[in-house]
């Protein structure tokens, strides 16, 4: 492996500003929250309900600890290919995870007051899932980390793990605790959990578009392992849900999984527009390609916010808005010049920060003597 010894940081990358953000928005210590109003309002829930929540606080402190244990073979990978930025991000999201399993376990330690073995919970498919899959997924990195290796380990952790599974958990947690209003210090390490998560996300996403773009054969890789998982994880949400006649807090199984389904859904068909753009021709992309690269360039740099693209009725400027900013870039750019040449300029007129910012803009992307300038309503 060659290293550098100086190198700067690449802070415009995906990984490097969810670095900055878990900084900014991460710092928290689940041993700071207050608790004694969640331990009385435990007394106001019925056996049933305390007996749901707790299942769901096991099941999430158990996958919790997995995910911590297991996480390190894939920060191990990213330090072997000499990825600083998302080495950096990688220590956060480990510190994270820690936290979570930390946070559960603090719930059923003094709210719960369950300090025992609570493997009574663990059901069949939850045992395949984070005691056997994930773990010989994530570990399996330490003897073959090729793209596709890589692929199937992120199919695991970040789409079944953090994302089928761990959105339909939230969703229950929130249905039972947020209309009450009770247990205001768990709903709270719980808000905090889960925005670490969609860091977690986001980072996940990034990395599996990444491998898509740079080998078709992964996407195999990726329907395929869905494929084996998707049965065990719809088994962890119906088992759940067995042990009960009546579900407490109005949820339904089918609900459940609805939810579930329609947040993976949407990541699914960012993983879809990842392909469809690395296989569009390369040798000689057209401007439709173009507006594809630079909209999924823009994606990223204003990640969680859509993109939308229209075109002018006279077919010469096309319009990227992010809510109340605005993009426009010329037909004449787009059909003269690549994408990556059309990026740097955007990158070195300082537009991601400028989007970032999120202040009302219009920013114009032109052709003026054979270079991209880029204009602006302020002078700078």
């Amino acid at each position: 492996m060659k290293r550098t010894e100086r190198r700067t940081l690449r802070h415009d990358s995906v990984p490097m500003r969810l670095y900055h953000e878990a900084k900014r928005l991460g710092a928290w210590d689940p041993r700071a929250l207050a608790l004694d109003q969640d331990a009385r309002d435990w007394a106001r829930f019925t056996v049933t309900e305390r007996d749901v929540l707790l299942r769901l606080t096991a099941l999430f402190q158990a996958a919790e600890e997995s995910m911590t244990r297991d996480l390190l073979p894939l920060l191990m990978t990213v330090v072997r290919e000499d990825r600083l930025e998302e080495e950096l991000f990688l220590t956060t999201f480990l510190s994270e995870e820690a936290k979570h399993t930390e946070f559960f376990r603090r719930i059923l330690d003094e709210v719960c007051r369950q300090s025992g073995d609570l493997e009574r919970y663990q059901t069949p498919s939850f045992r395949k899932l984070f005691s056997e899959k994930l773990p010989a997924a994530m570990r399996g990195l330490l003897a073959d980390a090729s793209p596709a290796a890589q692929a199937q380990a992120l199919v695991t952790y970040t789409l079944v793990g953090e994302g089928v599974l761990g959105e339909a958990g939230y969703h229950v947690f929130t249905a039972a605790l947020e209309h009450g209003g009770l247990m205001p210090g768990f709903r709270e390490g719980l808000r905090l959990a889960r925005a670490d998560e969609d860091r977690h996300m986001a980072y996940g996403l990034h990395l599996l578009s990444r491998l898509v773009a740079e080998g078709e054969a992964v996407w195999g890789v990726i329907q395929g392992r869905m494929d084996d998982l998707l049965p065990d994880t719809l088994g962890v949400v119906t088992e759940f849900f067995q042990p009960y006649d009546a579900m407490p807090f109005g949820l339904t199984l089918d609900a459940v999984i609805e939810y579930a389904m329609e947040k993976f859904a949407g990541r699914w068909a960012s993983l879809e527009e990842a392909r469809e753009r690395a296989r569009a021709p390369r040798a000689a992309p057209t401007p439709e390609a173009r507006v594809r690269d630079i909209r999924a360039w823009l994606g990223e740099q204003v990640r969680p916010a859509h993109v939308a693209v229209s075109m002018d009725g006279t077919g010469k400027i096309r319009t990227f808005r992010m809510g109340s900013t605005a993009l426009l870039v010329t037909q004449e750019v787009l059909e003269h010049h690549p994408a990556p040449e059309i990026i740097a300029a955007l990158t070195a007129h300082a537009v991601p920060q400028r989007l970032r910012d999120q202040a009302p803009v219009r920013l114009t992307c032109l052709r003026v003597h054979g270079r991209i300038v880029v204009q602006s309503p302020d002078p700078g």
